[in-house]
């Protein structure tokens, strides 16, 4: 049997009148052993023949005399994860929450901690990527995605905190599970706790007669981020029929949509 130098050089010669074209150069004669006995048994008619005919007999040699290499690390998987993942219909929420209403992020990861769950693998890196220059909602994500979090850390660095604040100093591990204060004024802030009907009904009354409108949306966007989820229905329904003749009419669609969206959220993450 030819050495594997030989074979290699007849195939390096083969590929030179492949190129070149068996009209302008003859196929180089086998080497001596398995490869010429097969040239020798089975010979063919014409140069491009003989030459397609030894390319699929190195091919097979060149394959068979190929040595393993050295073994591949095994890469260990991150520890076990008991909780069940976000639904998969969450990824797509989570999703508009960052393009629409960001307001609600925090909200959104504290549940899927509070409800006993872990981030679906698909929006570990995400979430770990987009807060990477903040401590708190980097520590934050890392609690909702469990090992697989810290084990993506390890093999892609650029995932880890890049804050200067440490996520384990004392300061970031009390906030972790607290929702930051957004600024409401104090008319509004009987709302946060107000009946469902009450809150309904001040605010759609408030938008209809144009009393809250543009100057006011920053502070209604943090009051419905925060008012009880109990109210979200009640509020979404009756701002959604403000009289579209109001001047407001374009903040109660969005401020309606926020409610929805809140309210959502959260009943998708709770369900069993």
């Amino acid at each position: 049997m030819s050495t594997p130098m030989l074979v290699d050089e007849y195939w390096n010669q083969m590929v030179t009148v492949a190129l070149l074209g068996t009209d302008r150069r003859d196929p180089p004669e086998p080497p001596s052993g398995g490869l010429a006995d097969i040239a020798a048994d089975d010979p063919q008619p014409t140069p491009s023949q003989r030459l397609l005919q030894q390319v699929a007999a190195t091919t097979v040699v060149r394959r068979a005399g190929l040595l393993p290499g050295e073994p591949i690390a095994t890469v260990a998987p991150p520890a076990d994860d008991v909780r069940p993942i976000t639904p998969a219909a969450a990824t797509a929420t989570w999703r508009r929450i960052i393009s629409d209403w960001p307001v609600l992020e925090d909200e959104w990861v504290l549940t899927v901690v509070r409800v006993g769950r872990r981030l679906a693998p698909e929006l570990v890196s995400p979430l770990l990527a987009r807060y990477r220059t903040d401590a708190t909602r980097h520590a934050r994500a890392l609690v909702a995605a469990g090992p697989l979090g810290g084990w993506m850390i390890d093999w892609s660095p650029r995932l880890a905190c890049a804050a200067k604040q440490a996520s384990n100093t004392p300061a970031v591990v009390e906030m972790v599970a607290e929702l930051p204060s957004l600024a409401i004024v104090p008319e509004f802030e009987p709302l946060l706790t107000a009946a469902p009907a009450e809150a309904a009904r001040t605010l759609a009354a408030g938008l209809s007669a144009a009393q809250f409108g543009t100057a006011h949306r920053a502070v209604l966007v943090n009051l419905l981020a925060r008012i009880a989820p109990a109210s979200l229905p009640a509020v979404a329904k009756a701002i959604g029929r403000v009289d579209a003749s109001s001047p407001s009419i374009g903040l109660a669609f969005a401020l309606a949509d926020l409610a929805q969206l809140r309210y959502h959220m959260l009943t998708e993450l709770e369900s069993a």
